[in-house]
């Protein structure tokens, strides 16, 4: 099994708008997604391939001494096998001048705050009614020493 994580450039557009529409109720659209790799400096959006097969994404911004990790998927076939950790390892690597990393996430989404916080990332705060369907998100925050 070949792993590899490199940067998303628009002719993964496709790929990656589907697999967050088979994924998310709440889904980007594809002009959002199109958007993360239109070579704006704070923006860096990643995918996560197994032999070269789309398996998760993430797209970074960085926001003055700040990271945000705006979206995280990994594919449902790919999950429990240590791959969501291994893709926010490498943000971390990749990062590494930067102290405060946040994200938001379903407070339904058990799995997700389970990685997050094997990460060491916790509950900020939760923002109300978030998203679409009225589900709350717990906005998440690590702070590196």
């Amino acid at each position: 099994m070949n792993v590899e994580i490199r940067e998303m450039n628009p002719d993964d557009v496709d790929s990656v708008f589907e697999l967050e529409c088979s994924i998310f109720k709440d889904s980007w659209s594809y002009q959002q997604i199109a958007s993360e790799t239109d070579g704006a400096k704070y923006k860096k959006p990643f995918l996560l391939e197994i032999d070269n097969r789309l398996a998760g994404y993430a797209f970074i911004w960085t926001i003055a001494d700040e990271i945000h990790i705006n979206n995280f998927a990994i594919h449902p076939s790919f999950r429990r096998k240590g791959l969501g950790l291994k893709l926010i390892s490498f943000i971390f690597d990749e990062f590494q001048e930067y102290k405060k990393f946040y994200l938001e996430v379903r407070k339904s989404n058990k799995a997700a705050i389970s990685l997050y916080m094997k990460k060491g990332f916790g509950v900020f705060f939760i923002r109300k009614g978030y998203y679409s369907d009225g589900e709350d998100a717990l906005v998440m925050q690590k702070i590196k020493k």
